[in-house]
């Protein structure tokens, strides 16, 4: 059996048709045109599906006697899969602007990938690639057609863009408008309403802004505008992330997160869960959790471990264990789905299909050390994060482990070690402290000529820390930019200073065997605190976060005094200095002036120093209570008292000569 297909060629003035009355006109005017002889196009198109699918088209070409303006030829129908050969031959008819009429349907398959009586006819071939599993090719075929004005491929792009799939990363102002766009029948019209309507006023106004941009765009300019917004979020995640780096600009990169995140971007998401706990003075632990669920949704796999998490110790929500271990098999079944993937494409690239990847080790898991929580969200949350290798996390909990907060006691050797690691992801800040860690031999051995390298690699960097002079002599300068040339070199900060024994006297972390508090190589492999195993630990209190906070002006614990005493050569002025010299003062003067008896003055001598050092420590120490904080606070207040009493009397002295 042979179904008839005719094929003719509009020409070059007439306009696409666009409804099946347009495409029938033509057809026929075309069919009444002159007799000429055969379209040399019909020729090429007859060699090319022949050659392609031999067998499947009854064609006759004939000789000079062709004149006519359109052509029939036959498809044999009797074998099952000619659905296939007929879509092959109406692509070649699309890349030779030829139009395929099938009047027995009463079809027009036109040259520009149209069907006016069935317009779901173009993405079938996506359709089908989608089924099968080959996202690549459903994603291209789609955008193909979404070029043309195909609604069916307007409206799957704007699905696949609003829950992911196919590949995508998510982008909802382009999903919502080009559902809207492509709605094409009843349930397409009202899903796309739904959804346009769950936007905030102010997101509406701007996807029917892009909306009238992507309507005006011809063909390829579409897609370049999908392209060009797409990229859009995605620099400015990147763009956050290496500004961040950059201390003088934290506060400018991190804000630049939650718009990526409200888009869809999950690592956006994720990362902002973190910088609404140590980015703020005030930290928002259900925020945290808020942005964490959203990037578990959106399937990013490290937020699924986080998301159980939290759960099970309780960060800003209730313990739930259930939800903690849903979310952590789900975290474990896409991680072996990706590391499956990963093998079947090494097996496909490696000589004789064998992968060439290092087989693990059976043993990994059980030689991990547990974790020791501290009981305070403010720390254990951002050491999960630093295992995962975040800077910002990292260097939130050197100062942590430098000045002992947040639970847990003065460190200098695993302070060390997270600077190092803030450090060497291009830190400048951590870079700076490292520096004073290494030129005083805090947490470690000291090497002068190191510290000056990675004092000038901070100032590069963009520290908020001020590097004065560092007195490099003629003879140290070659060494020292070496080693700022060898210390920037990425992912090898820390081998540089293991070569040079610098190293804290601790294991690196996230690695094995680690001193207290430190996780060991499975935190990195993203277990829960379930398949770690606790070690004791109190529970976690639960947070309070304030309705409205302001975001901290230093970052991360970035205090005026972090670098007091290790600046340049070693002292800088700061609020317990002039705390000092006020309460020194203040005893002399009552010395020399005031007559009463030797216990008073003494008494007086002894407030004054006991002040003085509790307005320098108050300089240290803004983690204290607000009632410690107060009472440092008079005492402080006693020197300056006394100031002020001898000043008076020395002033009566004077008028008294």
């Amino acid at each position: 059996m042979s179904y008839t297909i005719q094929i003719w060629e509009k020409p070059a003035d007439w306009p696409w048709p666009t409804t099946k009355a347009e495409a029938d006109a033509q057809y026929e005017r075309a069919e009444a045109g002159p007799q000429v002889p055969m379209n040399p196009k019909f020729v090429a198109w007859a060699q090319a599906v022949e050659q392609r699918s031999p067998g499947f088209w009854d064609i006759y070409l004939g000789g000079p006697e062709m004149t006519d303006p359109t052509w029939g030829v036959g498809i044999n129908t009797r074998a099952s899969d000619w659905g296939a050969p007929f879509d092959d031959g109406w692509e070649h008819a699309v890349r030779l602007g030829l139009n395929l009429y099938d009047p027995q349907s009463g079809v027009h398959y036109l040259g520009n990938g149209d069907a006016p009586e069935e317009p779901d006819l173009p993405v079938q071939r996506a359709a089908r690639a989608r089924k099968a599993g080959d996202d690549a090719t459903a994603w291209a075929e789609y955008r193909r057609w979404a070029a043309r004005g195909n609604p069916h491929a307007l409206y799957a792009l704007g699905r696949a863009l609003r829950f992911g799939t196919m590949g995508q990363r998510r982008h909802f102002d382009l999903a919502a408008a080009l559902q809207l766009m492509g709605a094409h029948d009843a349930e397409t019209r009202k899903d796309a309403q739904a959804s346009f309507q769950r936007f905030p006023e102010e997101a509406q106004a701007r996807i029917q802004v892009l909306m009238a941009r992507l309507k005006s765009a011809p063909g390829e300019q579409l897609l370049q505008i999908i392209d060009n917004d797409r990229k859009a979020v995605d620099d400015a995640v990147a763009r956050s992330q290496q500004l961040a780096l950059y201390s003088r600009k934290r506060i400018e990169a991190a804000d630049a997160l939650q718009p990526a995140a409200a888009q869809g971007h999950e690592v956006a998401a994720f990362l902002q869960a973190l910088e609404t706990v140590i980015g703020w003075e005030q930290p928002n632990f259900e925020n945290a959790r808020y942005w964490c669920q959203r990037a578990a949704e959106w399937d990013h796999e490290p937020a699924k471990r986080l998301f159980a998490l939290m759960h099970e110790r309780g960060w800003g929500g209730p313990v739930d264990m259930q939800e903690a271990a849903k979310w952590n098999a789900a975290a474990q079944e896409q991680r072996l789905r990706a590391q499956k993937k990963q093998q079947a494409q090494e097996e496909a690239e490696s000589p004789g299909g064998l992968s060439l990847a290092p087989m693990a080790s059976a043993s990994h898991g059980s030689a991990a050390a547990p974790v020791v929580w501290t009981g305070n969200p403010l720390r254990d949350l951002p050491g999960w994060y630093a295992r995962e290798g975040d800077p910002h996390a990292a260097f939130h909990l050197g100062t942590s482990d430098e000045h002992g907060r947040y639970g847990g006691p003065v460190n200098l050797a695993q302070a060390r070690a997270w600077y190092a690691q803030a450090a060497e992801a291009g830190h400048a800040d951590a870079t700076y402290n490292l520096g004073t860690f290494i030129e005083s031999g805090k947490g470690g051995p000291k090497d002068v000529q190191v510290a000056k390298a990675l004092f000038m690699l901070a100032n590069t960097r963009g520290t908020t820390m001020q590097v004065a002079d560092l007195g490099i002599k003629p003879q140290e300068q070659g060494p020292v930019r070496a080693l700022v040339v060898a210390l920037r070199e990425p992912g090898r900060l820390r081998a540089v200073l293991q070569q040079r024994g610098l190293a804290a006297a601790v294991a690196a972390p996230g690695g094995a065997a680690p001193a207290a508090a430190v996780v060991a190589s499975t935190a990195a492999a993203g277990l829960s605190a379930s398949d770690w195993g606790r070690t004791g630990g109190a529970a976690p209190q639960a947070p309070r976060p304030a309705p409205s906070r302001a975001r901290s002006t230093r970052n991360d614990d970035e205090d005026e005094d972090t670098d007091a005493d290790t600046q340049g050569s070693g002292f800088s002025l700061h609020l317990g200095h002039v705390a000092l010299g006020v309460g020194v003062a203040s005893v002399l003067l009552l010395l020399a002036f005031f007559k009463p008896g030797a216990s008073f003055r003494m008494g007086m001598f002894a407030l004054g120093l006991v002040a003085a050092f509790g307005a320098w420590r108050t300089a240290r120490d803004f983690d204290w209570s607000p009632l410690a904080r107060a009472v440092v606070a008079l005492l402080a207040a006693i020197p300056l008292l006394g100031m002020a009493v001898c000043l008076g009397l020395l002033f009566k002295a004077f008028r008294a000569r």
